[in-house]
Formats: structure tokens, sequence, C-alpha cells
């Protein structure tokens, strides 16, 4: 019995610590800021075959700029676009396929960096989110 009740205790003081706390050791739940779907072309020998809808989450490795992120929403949705029309330029995506993420993702990090900061963002994820063959 007084082997469950240490268990019970421990856990009891685990749900205690205060969530900023776990945040600011690295354990809790990073800040993140999703950017607006990217309707994106698929062009195929000049023609656009159908629109793709690419979603790009920042995760910030400094959580303290999550509000100023915010702000620059805006901002950071026309940048990524470009990055994205700059990407089908270079042949980063063919035909709705991203064939160089690493690219994309150093295009899109320096532009966060030249927005937000050096250092502001910790990672870029890109997924596709919706695929349609009309217009957007």
């Amino acid at each position: 019995m007084p082997r469950l009740l240490r268990i019970l205790a421990l856990v009891f003081a685990m749900l205690a610590v205060p969530a900023t706390s776990l945040a600011a050791e690295g354990g809790g739940v990073p800040a993140v800021v999703r950017i607006r779907p990217l309707m994106v072309p698929s062009v195929h020998q000049g023609q656009i075959e159908k629109y793709v809808a690419y979603e790009v989450t920042l995760e910030l490795a400094e959580p303290a700029k999550l509000p100023a992120a915010q702000a620059l929403m805006p901002r950071l949705h026309d940048a990524a676009m470009a990055a994205f029309y700059e990407g089908i330029e270079a042949g980063w995506i063919v035909r709705a396929s991203i064939v160089n993420g690493q690219a994309l993702r150093k295009r899109l990090d320096e532009i966060c960096e030249r927005l937000l900061g050096t250092g502001t963002v910790g990672r870029v994820l890109i997924s596709p989110s919706a695929r349609s063959s009309s217009g957007p």
C-alpha cells in the first residue's frame, strides 16, 4: 500500500508542474505558426493542370516571438507563396510534387530569418493538404 501512495503522490506532483515551466525546459508543446494554405499550380508543358494546396507550419525556437510572428502572418503568407513560385521556376516543385524539399525549406527559412529574426524558427514543415483540378 505505501508503494501505491508514493506512485500516486509522484503522479500528482508531476501534474502540479505548470505548463510554462515545461515549455521553458523544452518538454512542452512547441509554439507553432500555421500559414494559411497556399494554392500552388501544377504546371506541365506551360499549362496549369490543377492546383495543389500546401500547408506550411513554422515551429518557433523562441516561443516568446509567437505574437510577433502572428502579427506578421500576411507578410509570411505572401513570402511563402513567392518561395513556392520560385520553387516551381527553379525545379524544386515538379507537377505538384516537391522534389527538392531541402532547397524549399532553406528558402522558407531564409524568409523567416529576414522577417522574424535569426534563430526564431526552429523547423519548417511543409505538407500537401488537398488537390483540385479546377482553379482556386
